[in-house]
């Protein structure tokens, strides 16, 4: 940040300055607009500065800082969100930017954890891993090229391998967490200063689960451990298409209830699969779904025993063997994919979580939308697709792709129907930011988030983390 010369006129620049170094803050006007926004089209308030720890106990001394002055503090991990979680609702907060705390910890191999700083990026720790010998559960949001372990787990990101491990939190055994107070909190098993980091459920309440999906409200996450599993070599990959969605649908619910693969993706229609493979279903006119499926073991024999159980349910239900294109490009671009989506247009994104047997429910009153506004005939391309997640439910994605600026308005108007439509079918969005939250919060039941509040208000009484966060607007 230093190759921008900072203006120095936060009243905090001088104290930050003496915590983290000239190098490491910045309230230059160019600074802060980079700041100002995550991959979504969404605004709110500008950071007023901008810090970058390197140690825990550096946040500590922001923390303390910020706290005694009282001034608003907004953690930030790689800022490659889609709903302005990480956006400041109000002006002159201090923007922790985590990404400098990056370091691999501990790999316990005796407990099977790894525990990393929380700015740490998800490719970086997948590659590190895997020389040693194991793997993830949850392996990232579809950017982790860039999203952070911190970040993910601040907003219940779903992504890789979410099929068979669910979401980023599921993986989640301990926090640390630095508190308002500028106290350390590790949680699972960390109460036990003599104890190792190997349980989440332990002695005491869940209270990884607490700053679970806290959209850094309730402290700054410095460091997560997450469980690990033995590497596995051996890939199969199955591509199924199907004439009818429900026939799709009862497949892919079946073999996410038998809880086969690593990865379950269903392209819900036709256009779908047209905009994420072009041609891959030329050759197949009669089929108007698909779901791509890859399993992974360490044997296999196995793998491949577990693609034909996948293969016989599919043609239960009526399913036609595509091969493997998709599920192997899917899976060996792995945070790759993201980028050339962005040559459809800009991305109107309606990630949700469902129960796998609404899906063809939600998708007539999509298609009912696409058709009331000629989406195809304006050149606004979409796709609509599900990843199964845990156990029977799936990560709803219904994306449109504004191709110009000059349609922004128009897409805009057709994505809020398409945000009320999933509401109405019974969907949760498993993170809120400036994306979902109005929706939410008229939904959500009142002791619900009083009792969130109450939590708020305990851990932070002067609301310096994310104020406004959970309250409805920017």
């Amino acid at each position: 940040m230093a190759i921008v010369k900072a203006a120095a006129t936060h009243q905090l620049y001088g104290e930050l300055k003496a915590i983290v170094g000239q190098e490491r803050v910045n309230d230059n006007q160019v600074i802060i607009s980079a700041y100002s926004k995550d991959a979504c089209h969404l605004e709110a308030e500008r950071p007023g500065i901008v810090v970058m720890p390197k140690s825990v106990e550096e946040v500590q001394d922001i923390v303390r800082l910020c706290a005694r002055s009282k001034t608003p503090i907004v953690p930030a991990g790689g800022r490659n969100g889609i709903c302005g979680a990480c956006l400041p609702r109000v002006p002159n907060a201090v923007m922790l930017d985590m990404v400098k705390m990056d370091r691999i910890i501990k790999i316990d191999e005796d407990v099977m954890t790894v525990t990393v700083e929380a700015g740490l990026r998800w490719a970086e720790l997948i590659h590190r891993l895997n020389e040693k010998g194991y793997k993830l559960g949850f392996r990232g949001p579809y950017g982790g090229n860039v999203g952070t372990v911190g970040g993910s787990t601040s907003i219940n990101s779903i992504g890789y391998a979410a099929s068979k491990y669910g979401p980023s939190t599921e993986g989640v055994v301990s926090f640390e967490v630095v508190l308002a107070s500028g106290n350390v909190v590790q949680t699972g098993t960390g109460w036990n200063p003599d104890a190792q980091l190997f349980g989440r459920y332990s002695t005491f309440f869940d209270m990884t689960g607490i700053f679970s999906g806290d959209h850094g409200t309730l402290g700054v996450k410095t460091k997560v451990t997450l469980k690990i599993y033995p590497k596995a070599d051996y890939y199969t990959y199955g591509d199924f298409g199907f004439k009818t969605l429900e026939d799709a649908t009862e497949a892919f619910l079946e073999v996410q209830k038998r809880g086969f693969t690593e990865e379950l993706n269903l392209l819900v229609d036709r256009q779908s699969t047209e905009t994420f493979f072009p041609g891959f279903l030329g050759k197949h006119p009669e089929i108007n779904a698909m779901f791509a499926s890859i399993v992974q073991e360490t044997d296999q024999q196995l793998a491949n025993r577990k693609m034909e159980l996948i293969r016989e349910i599919a043609l239960k239900h009526a399913g036609k063997d595509l091969g493997n294109f998709a599920s192997q490009m899917h899976w060996s671009e792995m945070f790759n994919l993201v980028q050339p989506l962005y040559n459809n247009g800009f991305w109107l994104n309606t990630c949700h979580l469902r129960p796998i047997p609404t899906i063809p429910i939600v998708m007539k009153r999509i298609w009912a939308i696409f058709k009331k506004h000629k989406l195809l005939e304006n050149d606004i391309k979409y796709i609509a697709s599900c990843l199964g997640s845990e156990r029977a439910y799936a990560t709803g994605w219904i994306t449109i792709f504004i191709p110009t600026k000059e349609k922004m308005e128009y897409g805009l108007k057709v994505w809020n129907e398409m945000l009320d439509a999933i509401m109405d079918t019974g969907a949760c969005p498993y993170w809120m930011g400036l994306l979902w939250e109005d929706r939410v919060l008229k939904k959500v039941r009142k002791p619900f988030i009083d009792t969130y509040w109450k939590i708020k208000q305990a851990l932070d009484p002067d609301n310096i983390f994310a104020p406004e966060v959970f309250r409805g607007g920017p």
